[in-house]
């Protein structure tokens, strides 16, 4: 065994870099949950889903645009106008898709932190428990945002292209600048909450997504069924009828929402609004209520 032994004398020096703040650490972590919930810089698997359902989302808007330039070339597109989905008439395929984004990406966001003791390191940096839940649900606010309004720019572009006036078109539907936006803000607001409350309390994120999904299929049935036999009010339990409501009421267009339980029952589209801020803010009690015992 040798006895020699080497002394590196390492000093002390003073830390010289960019001193930041809590914006920082906020930024930090939205673009932590982005990646997380796109499955960026991770394994293959892992942006097998999130990204085939963006696919899914935009190939039908680049596909109608295609469709539109086909029948304009036949003479045909008058004809066949009627047969093309507007942009309100898309929403009401992609917020499905969105449903299911959410189920898989909520749990990503915030279980892999919570079993993996990451939010003790989070609570030693400059930042606020407030500062954590809002950079992790602007993450998915975020992402979802661009998932709904990148094929509806699709379509809205498509349209202007189309039309042969360009400028024409888009001052005539100025409307839609914030139509379309608003109705991603309704879609997200109506199926995050619930997912985000569940999220916060279970300890996989497959088993959180499969309540999740469990729970929205479920009530949707349950609430059609006990709105006919017991109580009307019963139907604002269907999260998925609040979206195609708000959907019908910012493009006023009825026939989006035909069928839920809500219209069925000739309920208010307040009532759905109500919903949704008080899905929003029991969300938001419960959230930090449960992460105010870990950071």
């Amino acid at each position: 065994m040798s006895s020699e032994g080497a002394i590196f004398d390492l000093d002390y020096r003073r830390y010289e870099g960019e001193r930041t703040g809590r914006a920082k650490v906020r930024w930090a972590i939205v673009r932590d949950g982005v990646r997380k919930v796109l499955g960026l810089r991770r394994k293959a698997r892992r942006k097998v889903l999130p990204w085939g359902l963006i696919i899914l989302a935009v190939l039908p808007a680049i596909a109608i645009v295609g469709f539109q330039v086909f029948t304009q070339g036949l003479g045909a597109d008058e004809l066949l106008e009627d047969l093309i989905p507007g942009h309100a008439d898309y929403f009401g395929f992609t917020y499905q898709l969105t449903f299911l984004f959410i189920a898989l990406a909520t749990p990503e966001l915030l279980i892999p932190d919570r079993v993996s003791n990451v939010l003790t390191v989070y609570a030693s940096r400059p930042l606020t428990l407030l500062d954590y839940l809002v950079a992790r649900v602007g993450s998915l606010l975020m992402v979802v945002l661009a998932f709904t309004l990148i094929p509806q720019i699709v379509l809205y572009l498509g349209g202007a292209v189309l039309s042969g006036d360009l400028v024409g078109h888009l001052t005539g539907n100025l409307d839609l600048l914030w139509k379309i936006p608003t109705g991603s803000l309704a879609v997200f607001a109506t199926q995050a909450g619930v997912a985000f409350i569940i999220s916060a309390y279970a300890r996989r994120r497959g088993i959180a997504a499969g309540i999740y999904i469990g729970f929205t299929i479920i009530s949707g049935g349950v609430a059609f069924g006990l709105a006919e036999t017991v109580n009307r009010w019963f139907a604002i339990i269907d999260l998925q009828a609040h979206a195609s409501v708000l959907i019908a009421e910012i493009f006023g267009q009825e026939n989006i929402a035909e069928g839920t339980a809500l219209t069925e029952q000739g309920i208010s589209p307040w009532v759905s609004i109500i919903a949704v801020v008080a899905i929003a803010a029991a969300a938001s009690v419960l959230l930090y209520r449960r992460y105010r015992k870990l950071m």
